[in-house]
């Protein structure tokens, strides 16, 4: 097939699509090359358009815009626990009632979790650092205890409890233990 065959069989088939009632005819010039056209000539033979098959597009049906879920990823603390001071620790009178809770978190604290420190089971100090200095307790037995909350208030990860007692300088005990 020649270019200009081609291109004529390419004009034709768009014109065959806009228009199903055109009349196609086939002929050969002098070479013996086909040619398509949609006026009869010479020795031409009418041909037969079929109509080819179609599929329609597909409509997707009209459906309320819903914001995507955003999935958070699974998220675990794996461990809390108090590194100072150890359990059963006596503070002596002359550190005041001074004590700094130091603690360790992993992974560390998500923006939207808190970490509680807690003495005999009551909020005493809360932050996003795990180190808290604690300033003029009072003498006797104090448990310690680091906690992280989400924004609810539950509770996702406690530590280790940590006991110490504080001792303190008494008018009743005049030897200064």
């Amino acid at each position: 097939m020649t270019k200009t065959t081609l291109a004529s069989l390419i004009l034709l088939s768009a014109a065959c699509t806009s228009s199903l009632a055109t009349e196609v005819y086939i002929s050969r010039d002098a070479n013996g090359n086909v040619v398509f056209s949609d006026k009869p000539g010479q020795n031409s033979e009418k041909h037969a358009v079929k109509e080819l098959p179609s599929i329609p597009a597909y409509v997707a049906p009209p459906s309320a815009h819903q914001p995507a879920k955003v999935n958070e990823p699974s998220f675990n603390y794996t461990s809390l626990s108090i590194i100072t001071p150890s359990n059963g620790q006596d503070i002596p009178t002359g550190f005041a009632g001074n004590v700094e809770v130091s603690g360790v978190l992993s992974p560390g604290l998500r923006e939207a979790d808190t970490l509680y420190l807690l003495d005999n089971g009551e909020i005493i100090r809360q932050g996003r650092q795990t180190a808290f200095q604690l300033t003029n307790l009072s003498r006797g037995e104090h448990g310690l205890q680091l906690v992280v909350r989400d924004k609810a208030g539950n509770t996702i990860i406690s530590s280790n409890l940590v006991t110490i007692y504080v001792q303190r300088a008494s008018v009743l005990n005049r030897s200064g233990r």
